[in-house]
């Protein structure tokens, strides 16, 4: 039986003035990831959309330097990874919904966490429209474009629907496949490679250039999620050097997907390109009997996008679910999955989607990159880290009793007696342990076991 809630209403307000009490900073329980998983899903968050029509935008915007502004957006996002990585460690090891509500707030915190899970949201559904659209073009002309999109999203769901630790697994066990056939497709169109097609090396010009990789800097935005995965980190020491590996080999496939794509169309011909490297897949020769060869390429960069699309599914799922206090996420699992189907099927062309991709990387995501350095100088003048290692003892001592429930709301009714009883006066606290059988011998005569009648 649940404990009852006791006490006058005089002594719940000092309760509730006291400060947050630990069930409401308690995150829900997933499992923990080694530091390589955590290093492959932030590869999976920023790489994934090579196989979509990120090495066309980015030429486009800067020319035949296309790849030097990646460079310089990378470079950038790695400044801002830097201040994620300060502001997760100041708020130790608590949540990133508590730590946001500890460094801004209760409602601005919320806010704060409401605008990762809606940017993780637009990303996941517009990529999985993107990579839908390009695989109806390719490969199944007379595949209705829903039923494709439907399957990316169960399929991703299903794996989010399992958990933390399974979502990484998934990433461990696709990345050499997926590796494997960018390999075999820069290699088998060798023939195409005219590096004279990467002249001039400054493209549109220096400022050209300098202005798109400061203003798409927020393609690498997805880094916010280590300040999500941070409390289910096996190793938490491993966290900034994973999260920087995962950039690093992001930012060498971004680079070198522009590269592949530029050296083997000319300048603006590569620009007309829907989805460049499957158009390059097109182009590998592997003997008069093999053709056709990038519907299995295709096939593999499915499992690609299907896994970005469950490690963006828990990254959504875990905000919202620390958000409503709920310390389960399988309740909202459909929908979410509802609404990141609606959105997808909205745009009316693959080139609409595309358009609004890049649109939310440039708005939503260069305001993700600047957040972390903001919550950690606000944290700073608030001394959120001294409230934080106070709520973190807090919540480890309500772990460590006998009664603690991973029900929410059992743990809220113990933890609010706890604070209660803490709050109350001699007299109280007598009246109180008549009423609950934990009195003198007299009193809970009936109850040897000491603990709380029901």
């Amino acid at each position: 039986m649940t404990p009852r809630l006791s006490g006058s209403k005089g002594t719940r307000a000092r309760a509730a003035k006291a400060g947050p009490s630990a069930y409401e900073l308690d995150v829900i329980k997933l499992g923990h990831v080694d530091s390589r998983q955590l290093t492959l899903m932030i590869l999976y968050l920023l790489a994934t959309k090579i196989f979509l029509m990120f090495p066309s935008f980015v030429t486009l915007r800067a020319g035949t330097a296309a790849w030097i502004s990646v460079l310089i957006s990378a470079s950038i996002a790695a400044f801002g990874l830097w201040g994620w990585l300060l502001w997760t460690r100041s708020t130790g090891n608590l949540g990133i919904i508590p730590s946001l509500r500890l460094t801004l707030g209760r409602v601005l915190g919320d806010i704060a966490g409401l605008f990762l899970a809606v940017y993780f949201i637009l990303t996941t559904s517009l990529s999985v429209r993107t990579f839908s659209g390009g695989a109806i073009i390719g490969l199944l002309q007379e595949f209705p474009l829903e039923i494709l999109i439907g399957i990316v999203i169960v399929a991703a769901m299903y794996a989010a629907w399992l958990g933390l630790e399974a979502v990484g697994r998934a990433a461990t066990f696709f990345f050499p496949l997926i590796v494997v056939s960018i390999l075999l497709v820069a290699l088998g169109a060798y023939r195409l490679f005219d590096i004279r097609h990467l002249y001039p090396l400054l493209g549109l010009g220096t400022g050209v250039v300098l202005k798109e990789g400061l203003t798409h800097t927020g393609l690498f935005a997805s880094l916010s999620a280590v300040a999500v995965l941070k409390s289910y980190v096996r190793e938490p020491r491993d966290l900034g050097r994973s999260s920087f590996k995962g950039l690093c080999l992001a930012t060498v496939f971004m680079v070198a997907s522009v590269i592949v794509v530029a050296s083997m169309f000319p300048y603006p011909e590569n620009t007309r390109q829907v989805i460049p490297l499957g158009i390059v897949a097109r182009a590998v020769y592997l003997g008069r009997f093999l053709q056709r060869i990038e519907a299995l390429f295709t096939f593999t960069w499915f499992f690609a996008s299907a896994v970005h699309a469950s490690v963006s599914y828990m990254m959504t799922l875990v905000l919202l679910s620390q958000l409503m206090n709920t310390h389960t996420y399988r309740p909202i699992v459909p929908a979410v999955a509802s609404l990141t189907f609606g959105i997808a099927a909205n745009p009316g062309s693959i080139l609409e989607a595309g358009r609004l991709l890049d649109s939310v990387h440039v708005t939503a995501g260069n305001i993700e990159v600047a957040l972390g350095w903001l919550l950690f100088l606000i944290g700073k003048l608030g001394n959120v880290s001294d409230k934080a290692a106070r709520v973190s003892r807090q919540l480890d001592r309500l772990k460590e009793d006998p009664s603690y429930s991973e029900d929410y709301t059992r743990a809220k009714s113990v933890d609010l007696q706890r604070r209660e009883s803490d709050t109350e006066t001699p007299n109280q606290r007598t009246q109180v342990n008549a009423e609950t059988g934990e009195g003198p011998k007299g009193i809970n005569e009936g109850n040897r076991g000491g603990g709380p009648s029901n």
